[in-house]
C-alpha cells in the first residue's frame, strides 16, 4: 500500500464514539474526550474548515473542564436552563449543541461517501454541512465555506489521507456512524423546546 497506513484514523474514530456510556446519562467527560477524535478529519478537509476546528477546540475543552461540577450532559444542560443560558454564547450547553452539530457533520459525510462511490467530496461534504452545521451559521460564514469547498482534496486524496481504502473506510465508517449517531440523539433530546440562534459574529459560534 506504499505510504498508506490503512485504518490508522476511523478506527480510532469509532473506538472513541463506541467508548462513550449510553446506557444512562451521557458523562460530560467521555464526551468531551470522544470529540478530540472528530478534530484531525477538519485536517483532512483543508482551510476551509479551519474555523470549525478552532471552535471545536474552545467548545470541547469547555465541557472538559466543566465535567467535574457537571458530570453529566443532563447536568451541564440543567444548570445552564437554571441559570438561563442555554442559548447564551459560550455557555456549556450552547458548545454542546454545536458539538453535535459538528459531530453530526462528520457522520453525514461519511455517509454520503459511503453510499455512493461516484461521490465526490466536494458533494458529499457540502450536503453534510448544508443539513448539520450550516443551519447554525450566519450568512457570511456560510457563504466563506461555500466558496472554500471548492479546495477540498478529491475523494481518492482525502480516503488516503485518513490511510484507508474505499471497502475499509466503508466498514469503519458504519461503526463510528451507528455510536455517534445514537450519542447524537440522545443528546439532542435535552435541547427539546429550545430554539438555539444563529452565529452572531462572522467566525465564531
Amino acid at each position: 500500500m506504499g505510504t498508506q497506513q490503512e485504518g490508522i484514523f476511523l478506527p480510532g474514530l469509532a473506538r472513541a464514539f463506541e467508548g462513550v456510556d449510553t446506557r444512562g446519562d451521557l458523562s460530560t467527560l467521555q464526551f468531551a474526550k470522544a470529540c478530540e477524535a472528530i478534530l484531525p478529519v477538519f485536517d483532512r478537509l483543508g482551510a476551509v474548515f479551519a474555523f470549525a476546528k478552532s471552535e471545536l477546540i474552545a467548545k470541547r475543552e469547555s465541557l472538559e473542564q466543566a465535567s467535574s461540577r457537571l458530570p453529566t450532559l443532563n447536568a451541564v444542560v440543567a444548570a445552564d436552563k437554571k441559570a438561563g443560558t442555554v442559548t447564551t454564547k459560550n455557555s456549556c450547553s450552547r458548545n454542546l449543541h454545536r458539538l453535535l452539530s459538528s459531530i453530526s457533520f462528520i457522520s453525514s459525510l461519511l455517509q454520503n461517501l459511503a453510499a455512493d462511490k461516484a461521490c465526490t467530496l466536494h458533494t458529499a461534504t457540502a450536503s453534510a454541512y448544508s443539513s448539520t452545521m450550516a443551519p447554525m451559521h450566519n450568512f457570511f460564514v456560510r457563504t466563506a465555506v461555500k466558496g472554500g469547498m471548492y479546495t477540498l482534496p478529491t475523494r481518492a486524496g482525502f480516503l488516503q489521507s485518513i490511510g484507508e481504502t474505499e471497502e475499509s473506510a466503508r466498514v469503519h465508517s458504519a461503526k463510528f456512524i451507528s455510536a455517534s449517531n445514537t450519542i447524537v440523539q440522545k443528546a439532542e433530546t435535552l435541547f427539546a423546546g429550545t430554539s438555539m440562534p444563529k452565529s452572531d459574529t462572522t467566525w465564531t459560534g
